[in-house]
Order: C-alpha cells, then sequence, then structure tokens
C-alpha cells in the first residue's frame, strides 16, 4: 500500500516517535470486536466513552482506556445506531442503540439494561433519536418496516407513524425554534440514495413542518448522493441547530443547511481524490474551533464552517479508515474509533494548537495484532517446503487479476500461478440478427460502456496477447447487455489467440426472465463452449451475485446449463464473495455443483467490500488483507483453482501475496473432489421458489418489508433485512452457524461442509447412506411432502449433525476443510471465521474411528499432541489460518 504523509493517522509502518512538540497521544484497544460507534457521555460529573461493536456488544471506558463495564449482545446482529440521553434527571447519560435484530435497547450508565422495545414482529431498526430529557423524553426509532415509532422514556409505545420509505436518518434538535424540537427525518427507497422524505416532522403531531425536493437542495448534486454520515450542530450561531451531512458521489462532499433548508457551507473534494466505496465520515470541532474533520478513505481535509478547505492530508487509498469519529466538545479530544478492516482501537487527539492534524500514532489493538500475524504467516509461507508425501500440482492456478506475485512467491515450486489480464471491450456490431430473433430488448445498452470498438479493435487486441504470451479473458457481457461482444468475434479471438486466450466472463445474467438471457443460453453458449474445447483451455465464467448458485441457478434457463452436463468441462460459476450478504450460500451452491460432478471447476472472487450490503451503512476501504484472504482460501480449500480478484488499492503490503504463496508453495494444496473429507452431509434443491428468488435479486429496492420473509428456509435475505439475526431454522444459522448477513461472512463450519446442490444428486446420496435435506429455498420436503420452514429447520439440523458425526476427522470452532494429501495423511486448513471482527479462536479437533498417528503444523513445524479425551486443542491466530497434517 501506498504510505501516507503527515495525516491525521498513519499506517502501523508509518509510525513516528512523539517530539516535545506534538500534544501527547492518547489510544487504547477494547476488550470487544470491531468498534462501529462512539458517543462521548457524562456519568456521575466524568468523561466516559459509550461504545458499539459491530455484532451488537455496547461497553463503556474512560478515555483512559479503562473498561467500566461490558455487555456483549445476546442476540448477534449488527448495531445501526446508538445515542445518549439523561432519562432519569440525575445527570448521567443513558445509552439507547437501534438494532437489526428488531430492538431497540436503554441501558443505564452503569451497564444495566433498563428496557427493550419490540413491536412484536419481525423487523429492523437502524436509527433513533430522543427529544426532551428526563422523565418527559420521547424516544423516536424507525427502520425498514416504513413506521416512525414513538415510545416513553420507559420503553413503552406511544404512536406509531407510517413513512413514505425505509428509514435512513432521525436526528432531533432545535432546528426551527430554540425553545421547541423538532424531528428530521430522512427516507430511502434505494439502496444509496433516492430518498422518498426529507424534512422536519412535529414530534408531538407527526405532520410534516417542512420538506424539500431533492432538485431543491443546495448546490450538490443531490440525486446521486449517498448520506453516509449527518450531525447536528448549531454551525452558524444563531441559536437553532442545524444538519451536517458527510456524504459523496464518487468524491467527498460536505454540505450544511438550517431549519429551513438554505445552505449555509458547501465542500467538494477533488476528482483526483476518488476513491472505490470509501465513505465520507467527519465531524465538527464547534465550539472549540470552526473547523470541520472529514475522513474520506485515505484523505483527511479539515474546512471552515463555510466549507472552505484549511488542510487535507493523505493520499488515496491511505490508511487506516475508520469507522467512528467523533469530537467531544468538553474534553477538546478528536475521537477517531474502529478500523474498518476489523479493529477495535480508540485514538483520542487534543484540537487546541493551530496544528492539530500533524498526528502520527502507532495502531493498536486487534488490527495490529492480526498485521503481525499475517506477516508471519506470509514468511512461513515462504519458507514452506512440501512434505515427501505431497506431490507438486501437475494442475494450475488461475488467476484473473492485474495484480501479480513478488519476485519472492516466483521462486516456489509447488504449484504454479498463471496470471491472466481482463478487458471489458464493448464492440460497435450490427444487431438485427439479435433484435429479429429477440426483439427490441437485444439492443439494450450497458450505459457506463460506448461501443465505439470495431471487431479488428478486438482481434488486433488478442494478436498482441498471443505475440507477447500473455494470458487474458475478455469480459463480454453483463445483465444490462449480454451482448458487449459478439459471437462471431469471440469465436475469431480464440483462433487469433490459441494459447493466450483463457475464455470470457459474464456478469450478473441472474434474470431468466429477461428474453436476452434464454436466447444467449439457446445460441451463445453452444457456440462459444465448441470454440473454447477446440482452443482447450478457454472457460466460460459466470459472476453472479445475491444467492445465485444456491437458489437461481435451480431455475431455467440456467438451470439446464449448469446441472444438464452439457457444458460441465467449460462453465465456471464464481461470485463476489467479499461483496454479498449471502456468501456462504453462494459459496456452498459452488462447492455443490463441483462435489456433485455438475461442474470440472468454479472460481471465487475477491473485490471491494460493500456493493451488496447497505451501502450507506457499510464503510469501504479495509486495508487489512485478512478478510479477502479468508475468503479467497476457503473455496480454494473446497475446490476451486480459479479465481478473479480486483486490483484492491486499500491493501497493506504484502496483501495478496499471501495468498500466491499460501497457492505457490503448496501449503495450500489444489484439491480434486474426491479429496474433500469434510462434507458431512447435503442439502437439495427442488423446484426452487421463484417468488423469493426474485424479492432478493432485486437488491437494490429497499421497499420491500414483509415480516414473513423469516418464513424461508433461505431467510431475510432481502437489502433491507442486511445485518438482522437469522431465525434458528434458516439454513445458513442451523448448519452454518451464521448470526447475521453483513458485508461477507466466512462462517464456522460446527458440520463440516453442507454443499447445496440439485435434487438430482439425491439417488446417488441414498446409495451412499449420506444425509441429506431437501428445499425449494421457501419450504422444506420431507417424504415427498412439503414441511413449513420453522420446522423444517430442524430436518436440516439432523441431517447436518448425522453427517458431521460420520466424517473421518471433526473440528469445531473454525472454518475449516479436509483435504487428502496421499492415502496416508490429511490436510486441515483451519481459519478463523466471522470476517470483520477477527480475534483468535480456539479449536478442538476430534476423530471418527481412527486415530492419526501424528499430527504437525507444517508451517510452524509445530508437533501437535493429542490429549486424553482423544482430540487436539489448538488456537488460531485473530484474521489468520494455519495448516495441519494427519499422519494415519
Amino acid at each position: 500500500m501506498k504510505a501516507t504523509f503527515i495525516t491525521l493517522l498513519a499506517c502501523l509502518s508509518l509510525a513516528v516517535p512523539l517530539t516535545a512538540s506534538t500534544p501527547p497521544v492518547d489510544a487504547f484497544h477494547t476488550s470487544g470486536t470491531h468498534v462501529r460507534y462512539i458517543k462521548p457521555a457524562s456519568v456521575n460529573g466524568q468523561r466516559v466513552l459509550y461504545i458499539s461493536e459491530l455484532s451488537g456488544g455496547v461497553s463503556c471506558y474512560t478515555p483512559e482506556g479503562e473498561e467500566l463495564w461490558h455487555n456483549p449482545s445476546a442476540v448477534k446482529a449488527v448495531m445501526l445506531e446508538i445515542d445518549i440521553a439523561d432519562i432519569d434527571g440525575d445527570g448521567s447519560d443513558e445509552l439507547f442503540a437501534a438494532s437489526a435484530d428488531g430492538n431497540v435497547y436503554c441501558w443505564d450508565d452503569d451497564g444495566s439494561l433498563l428496557w427493550v422495545f419490540n413491536p412484536g414482529r419481525k423487523a429492523w431498526f437502524s436509527e433513533i433519536a430522543i427529544v426532551g430529557e428526563g422523565a418527559s423524553a420521547q424516544v423516536y426509532a424507525g427502520g425498514n418496516d416504513l413506521k416512525l415509532y414513538e415510545l416513553s422514556s420507559s420503553g413503552k409505545l406511544i404512536s406509531t407513524t407510517p413513512l413514505k420509505g425505509l428509514v435512513r436518518k432521525l436526528e432531533s434538535g432545535n432546528f426551527q425554534n430554540s425553545k421547541r424540537e423538532s424531528l428530521f427525518v430522512m427516507t430511502y427507497s434505494h439502496d444509496k440514495f433516492r430518498w422518498n422524505f426529507f424534512g422536519f416532522l412535529d414530534p408531538m403531531s407527526k405532520r410534516p413542518i417542512k420538506s424539500v425536493d431533492v432538485q431543491e437542495l443546495g448546490s450538490l448534486n443531490w440525486g446521486r448522493i449517498m448520506v453516509t454520515d449527518i450531525q447536528v450542530q448549531d454551525l452558524d450561531k444563531d441559536g437553532l441547530e442545524d444538519l451536517l451531512f458527510y456524504c459523496h458521489d464518487d468524491f467527498p462532499r460536505f454540505a450544511a443547511y438550517n431549519g429551513n433548508f438554505n445552505e449555509l457551507a458547501s465542500f467538494v473534494g477533488d476528482r483526483s481524490d476518488r476513491q472505490r466505496y470509501a465513505h465520507v465520515m467527519g465531524t465538527s470541532l464547534l465550539p472549540k474551533r470552526m473547523e470541520i474533520f472529514l475522513q474520506f478513505g485515505g484523505i483527511h481535509y479539515v474546512v471552515d464552517a463555510k466549507g472552505k478547505l484549511l488542510h487535507k492530508s493523505g493520499e488515496p487509498y491511505g490508511g487506516p479508515v475508520f469507522n467512528a469519529i467523533t469530537f467531544d466538545s468538553s474534553s477538546g479530544l478528536l475521537i477517531t474509533a474502529g478500523e474498518v478492516s476489523g479493529g477495535n482501537g480508540v485514538y483520542m487527539r487534543p484540537v487546541k494548537e493551530n496544528n492539530w492534524w500533524d498526528w502520527n500514532p502507532k495502531l493498536v489493538g486487534r488490527i495490529a495484532e492480526v498485521k503481525d500475524n499475517l506477516d508471519k504467516l506470509y514468511e512461513q509461507a515462504l519458507q514452506f517446503q512440501m512434505p515427501v508425501y505431497q506431490k507438486p500440482a501437475t494442475k494450475e492456478w488461475v488467476m484473473v487479476t492485474p495484480s501479480k506475485p513478488s519476485k519472492a512467491v516466483t521462486k516456489l515450486n509447488g504449484a504454479k500461478i498463471v496470471i491472466v489480464d481482463q478487458w471489458a471491450p464493448a464492440e460497435n456490431f450490427d444487431r438485427s440478427k439479435l433484435i429479429k430473433a429477440i426483439g427490441p430488448e437485444a439492443d439494450g445498452r450497458d450505459r457506463r460502456k460506448t461501443y465505439d470498438l470495431s471487431r479488428e479493435d478486438i482481434l488486433d487486441y488478442a494478436r498482441e496477447q498471443e505475440m507477447n504470451n500473455q494470458p487474458f479473458v475478455l469480459w463480454t457481457g453483463h445483465g444490462t447487455d449480454p451482448f458487449y461482444v459478439s459471437i462471431e468475434t469471440m469465436e475469431m479471438i480464440l483462433d487469433v489467440a490459441p494459447n493466450s486466450c483463457y475464455g470470457f466472463l459474464y456478469a450478473e445474467m441472474h434474470n431468466g426472465d429477461d428474453p436476452r438471457i434464454p436466447y444467449f443460453v439457446e445460441e451463445y453458449l453452444p457456440r462459444l463452449a465448441r470454440a473454447c474445447r477446440k482452443n482447450g483451455k478457454a472457460k466460460i465464467y459466470f459472476r453472479q451475485k445475491n444467492m445465485f448458485w444456491a437458489a437461481s441457478v435451480h431455475l431455467e434457463p440456467w438451470k439446464g446449463a449448469f446441472f444438464g452436463g452439457e457444458f460441465s468441462d467449460i462453465l465456471v460459476p464464481a461470485a463476489e464473495d467479499t461483496s454479498s450478504r449471502t456468501q456462504e450460500l453462494n459459496l456452498v451452491g459452488r462447492v455443490g455443483m463441483f462435489a456433485g460432478g455438475y461442474v470440472d471447476n468454479f472460481a471465487f472472487r475477491l473485490v471491494d467490500d460493500n456493493p451488496t450490503s447497505w451501502r450507506p451503512l457499510t464503510p469501504g476501504g479495509q486495508g487489512s488483507v485478512s478478510p479477502w484472504l479468508r475468503a479467497g482460501v476457503l473455496p480454494a480449500a473446497y475446490g476451486s483453482r480459479h479465481a478473479i480478484i480486483f486490483g484492491n488499492k486499500y491493501w497493506e503490503e504484502p496483501g495478496i501475496d499471501i495468498l500466491y504463496a499460501l497457492m505457490a508453495s503448496g501449503a495450500l494444496p489444489i484439491v480434486d473432489k474426491s479429496d474433500i473429507a469434510s462434507i458431512g452431509s447435503w442439502h437439495l434443491i427442488q423446484d426452487m421458489d421463484e417468488e423469493l428468488i426474485h424479492d432478493v435479486d432485486d437488491h437494490h429496492n429497499v421497499l420491500q418489508y414483509d415480516p414473513t420473509d423469516e418464513d424461508a428456509v433461505f431467510s431475510v435475505a432481502h437489502m433491507h433485512w442486511a445485518g438482522t439475526n437469522l431465525p434458528a431454522h434458516d439454513f445458513s444459522s442451523t448448519a452454518y452457524k451464521v448470526d447475521y448477513r453483513w458485508t461477507n461472512f466466512v462462517p464456522e463450519m460446527p458440520n463440516g461442509m453442507v454443499p447445496v446442490t440439485a435434487v438430482e444428486l439425491k439417488s446417488s446420496l441414498e446409495k451412499k447412506n449420506i444425509p441429506f435435506s431437501i428445499s425449494d429455498g421457501a419450504q422444506g420436503f420431507v417424504g415427498g411432502k412439503p414441511m413449513k420452514a420453522k420446522t423444517f429447520g430442524q430436518v436440516i439440523g439432523n441431517a447436518a449433525r448425522k453427517g458431521f458425526q460420520d466424517l473421518p476427522v471433526k473440528v469445531s470452532g473454525a472454518a475449516w476443510s479436509a483435504v487428502r494429501i496421499d492415502s496416508r495423511h490429511l490436510r486441515l486448513i483451519l481459519m478463523d471465521p466471522g470476517y470483520l471482527e477477527p480475534q483468535e479462536r480456539h479449536a478442538t479437533i476430534t476423530f471418527g474411528q481412527q486415530l492419526p498417528g501424528g499430527a504437525k503444523d507444517i508451517l510452524s513445524g509445530e508437533a501437535l499432541k493429542i490429549d486424553s479425551s482423544q482430540s487436539i486443542q489448538l488456537t488460531i491466530p485473530a484474521g489468520s489460518m494455519r495448516f495441519i497434517d494427519l499422519t494415519f
């Protein structure tokens, strides 16, 4: 990663000693995981910090780092907002929270739970605001069920008000009157922008006081802006509070408005500062300084109360990036916390001096621990020598990526890594035949493309790649337009580049109701397959989102293509593994297709985080490669030897080279389906429920609330449920111990691998006496008869547990795979489960009828002992993994 110079916070490698002219730095880390929000508060006349964690834990710390109390979450779900208020009049602030588990919480200042509000049905709360104080205070909350809830200070429901849209923001303040508060309400219909209501409500009547249309609001392009943070502050010092918006539209923006929606300040960053999926987070330093601090990825800005830039530091894709940024006006401390890669550090900076921003503290806590663990893993992988019983791979790793291995990795000889270029041309060709066959839809174009290339332009690229012996794939279609490139041109590409063309890539082609998709499957796919077979190495990659590979693929026309057997040697299913709420479903669906014999290859994809969870609430800019590393190793450990890796510029060194080193050294072996020894049971899909699929696939629409969404085998997977807790009967909860779906999940696997595939595998499993369950994604089937999901969950669990008990090796406490190296050796690949909450894990290895004669960590050389209970106890370093060979 690029270095950051004189930035607010810098990478570990850039930490510098403090000088006499630099104010002392105060930093500590919490005992919990992944700090998400921080609220400075007052308790018994002392300043404290209320802190929330990603999966719902809350705690209270002194500014010196002393933990006063910590309440882990009873039900894990994403804590979406916290707020404070003194509701009992004792001079100390209570803590309030809106949780994706469907509850609103209130804790006393000593950490005791005062009350919990639940609406009596499945819901999801994202916002909370308090009007007034003391016993007469009113608490307002909202979320995905299109209602505004008014609660008393004791948590009793006072009223509900219907809203047009999902609640994006609630804020209270004296916006129009210094003696009477009002409520700012912002609702959404889209996962990024397109608000339904933007205005003020009277807290008593809930009637609108003033609202605006998107086109009426100030100088910024509000029709394309994603709001990522809001603050209430009297910016113009007129005695009334104002709204400060932290937002972006590819590059950073800040704007402030008063209670009449008159613009008070505006700032737009330079286009050169653009960073993928970076969020703008910020805070005002009023009343200590008439300044506002902004974080946008690796860049920090300080602007004045009008939005004029005073200071800029850092650079695009620098680091680190924080979830929480706030200012404690009582102590004069700027506080940043919670590295978005999964950190629990808290950093405080006095802002008295004019050059307060010149600050380079060393990072602390979990993210520093993970960095050390990954550095060690990388060095071990570079030193690894394959044991004599492991033969060098005869197949190769195929990495479609701009990220090339380091020289140190290229010296390893356990397996070959082929680095493949990717290009996405858009050909200007005559579509009249397509239009005649399909209709006018065939001329639909991707608005992101210019379609200015001729056939010869594209063939010239292919010839040049062939001449330079550089492997490549072409991205030749998308759900917006399956026909970036004509079939004739693709056939000719395979002729002019028979050695270098590794195939073609299609993305987000899930919609079988689009008339272009059946035509593509019936006409393009057979011709491409014939041409690829003639080429000998070319494949057709399909990169699909959501839960396509566990669900949508079982609908026509895709079912025939992927489960019919005609194209099994050519098709390579892939998914956006690191930007999906339903990653575990897409993973086990691809494993099912591979291990079930329906495809010969499958791929994983590592790409910038945040696109497919609810975008305004899932900041990107993860600097640690740990999440991506684990999300790549897990599918590779189940047979994926292809990858589509986006060149993530946030990654700290050595970045993706850790994955390459594990592959090239042979520590991470290339896995044939017959070598997988950790599949215990299966889940089979019969007559996939189309209504369930289409609702989930409509992932930008957040106006789909239905409390019965949890009444399914694959439940609450829609965008508007992002972060909610899964019901106990859900397949992912039952089989994989998934607590909630957020920006990705590398799950704990208490039952080993439970693949999902087509019901046609049933007879084969019955012959081998392998347990399985059957569903259509919405309901289950037992003995051919339907069963409601809430009851069927027990059937899934029974099959999963029985299959697990029959495995030769069993692991608890980790994400894992068992791979046969030869007839006497098994390799266990054990990973820290979770994703953005890395922590040291304690795992247990137990055995079936045969105990191994030895167990060895192949990277560290440590011999592991089997204890008196005939099991092995070991730890997995935070954010990392271990490779254990068992000798039988």
